[in-house]
């Protein structure tokens, strides 16, 4: 067995990881300063995740009421941010969602919720959805003793 062959191939793939190390942390910076305008737009973070191995990867869940976002404000931070690749991504995400949920019409669906993947490559994910109804207790029988 060549041990060189061996070394070269771990050399390489030690360099990849490195290279796509990188990557995502640009990805996170990226996304790091899209978060105020997110905010700005009444999103919050739900939760975030982070996946290591030979590809690392962070997934992060933004949720907020669909009634608060002003579609027509998307436009111009897209234009404003354009140099902002995450943001942008996030924001054309945004605004092709809204147009589908306008055409399917009232569906009940009062909450939204975009799914960041910060990796190779890189995806929104972008879904409305209704709040989980909490059921009404009903109140117990009255029993006499």
């Amino acid at each position: 067995m060549n041990f060189n062959n061996v070394r070269e191939k771990l050399d390489k793939t030690l360099a990849f990881t490195d290279t796509t190390s990188e990557a995502v942390s640009r990805f996170l910076d990226e996304f790091n300063a899209a978060l105020p305008t997110m905010k700005a737009l009444g999103f919050s973070v739900q939760d975030v995740q982070v996946s290591m191995g030979l590809l690392p990867e962070i997934h992060a869940k933004l949720i907020a009421a669909a009634a608060d976002i002003d579609v027509k404000a998307l436009d111009e931070l897209i234009k404003k941010g354009s140099e902002k690749k995450t943001l942008v991504a996030v924001l054309k995400g945004l605004e092709t969602a809204y147009n589908v949920r306008n055409q399917l019409g009232g569906l009940g669906l009062s909450g939204i919720e975009i799914d960041v993947k910060l990796g190779i490559p890189p995806s929104v994910g972008i879904g409305f959805f209704k709040p989980a109804s909490v059921p009404i207790p009903t109140p117990a029988a009255a029993t006499i003793a």
